[in-house]
């Protein structure tokens, strides 16, 4: 299976970076072709528009660079007319446009919520994303995004470095992360990290474009094999010996497993009774905090009976987790292991099933290895609230279930 790693962990990430990276992994030839094509495309709507690639080296380490001009601005409605008629001439996928539209519309909307317009008819004002090499950044990298063959790969990507301190603005001068940065980093769910300097990494187009992938966040590399890598730079140097170097790679994992990164959180408890154990179940699972929650009858120091607690917890929820533990179990400590687990994919699907004298819907989720059905389950909710309902024994319901559902399946293959 195919997957792409975006790690911005020093650079941050910006339209140009990521471009730049995409052009770094193909031939010197394409690079230039691609650079013709899109000031072809773009000097129609503004006569300054220049865009041209280079080699840089820096600090012993070559990669990609990009530089754009432009005077030209134009407002955001324009802009999505203009990289709809993009998207046509370039004969762009309906995926590949979908990943465009998002990234614009990531902007539109962070610019509305920081400047209160609550109607959303009215066109907000840009004022640093308001030049065509804002488009250019957004179609540009669609399409090489797209060249690339990754529309359909997994996609990760390793937490993004900001920057910090402050900077100047249209509206004065602001900290870093900017406002609307911020604004796309919160609706689009997107890992951050603080530094690596004082200065923008991440720019509000960096962040749409990041964030209209929907990638799936690590802290580390996953197990997988090397294909291809492409690295970029920015424009600007920062301080000696820190090397602002976005990449992307491409490569292979090596199953259809998907592979998780958890956090396993463990306490040993020994003055803990059972009703107190039974709400930590209901507190933790109600407000989906863990993975999975286990207890185990163990003995602990000066030979006394106890429990050990285990939780396995999204690494994001961990602090959660943990000041839940210890005000529910007075417990002075919890142990965390980080780790990845790997989990087999899933498909819940739903069903209309006759029970008795009605008829119920039955959630089964199903588990697959390439194409090989691997384990079927019924939603245990589902299961319990049909046989409070019917006044049945759960088993009962399971079975005539399972049997409606196997004939539907042979009547459906």
């Amino acid at each position: 299976m195919s997957i792409v790693i975006i790690d911005p962990t020093t650079s941050g990430a910006s339209g140009d970076l990521l471009i730049a990276s995409l052009l770094d992994s193909d031939k010197e030839v394409y690079r230039t072709e691609f650079c013709q094509l899109f000031q072809n495309l773009l000097v129609e709507y503004d006569p300054d528009f220049k865009v041209e690639w280079s080699s840089v080296k820096k600090q012993g380490i070559y990669g990609t660079q990009i530089q754009t001009s432009a005077k030209i601005k134009f407002s955001p409605q324009e802009m999505r007319k203009i990289m709809e008629k993009l998207s046509n001439e370039l004969k762009l996928s309906s995926e590949s446009y979908k990943i465009a539209y998002n990234a614009l519309t990531f902007l539109i909307d962070a610019e509305r919520k920081v400047h209160g317009q609550i109607d959303q008819s009215e066109d907000p004002h840009f004022h640093e994303l308001a030049l065509i090499d804002t488009v250019f950044d957004v179609i540009g990298f669609v399409y090489l995004w797209e060249k690339a063959g990754y529309l359909d790969s997994e996609v990760n990507i390793l937490p993004i470095a900001v920057g910090g301190g402050l900077i100047k603005i249209a509206h004065g001068t602001v900290s870093v992360p900017t406002p609307a940065t911020n604004e796309i980093i919160r609706q689009g769910g997107l890992i951050i990290k603080g530094g690596l300097i004082d200065g923008e990494l991440l720019t509000p187009t960096g962040a749409a474009l990041l964030a209209s992938l929907n990638p799936t966040p690590h802290n580390h590399l996953p197990l997988m094999s090397v294909n291809k890598i492409g690295r970029s730079f920015g424009t600007r140097d920062y301080k000696k010996g820190t090397l602002m170097c976005l990449q992307i790679i491409q490569g292979s994992k090596p199953s259809t497993l998907i592979e998780e990164e958890i956090n396993i959180l463990e306490t040993n408890v020994d003055d803990v009774d059972g009703e107190t154990l039974g709400y930590l179940f209901d507190i933790l699972f109600k407000r989906k905090l863990v993975l999975d929650l286990s207890i185990h009858n163990t003995i602990t120091k000066k030979n006394r009976p106890g429990f050990l607690i285990r939780a396995i917890v999204d690494p994001l929820k961990t602090f959660e987790v943990t000041t839940v533990l210890t005000r529910e179990l007075g417990t002075l400590g919890v142990r965390i292991l980080p780790g990845f687990r790997h989990i087999v994919p899933r498909k819940q699907t739903s069903h209309d099933i006759k029970i008795m004298d009605g008829k119920e819907t039955i959630q089964i989720k199903r588990g697959f290895i390439d194409s090989e059905l691997i384990s079927e389950k019924i939603e245990y909710e589902d299961l319990k609230r049909i046989a409070q309902e019917k006044g049945v024994p759960l088993r009962e319901i399971r079975k005539r279930v399972l049997s409606d559902i196997n004939k539907l399946d042979e009547d459906n293959a």
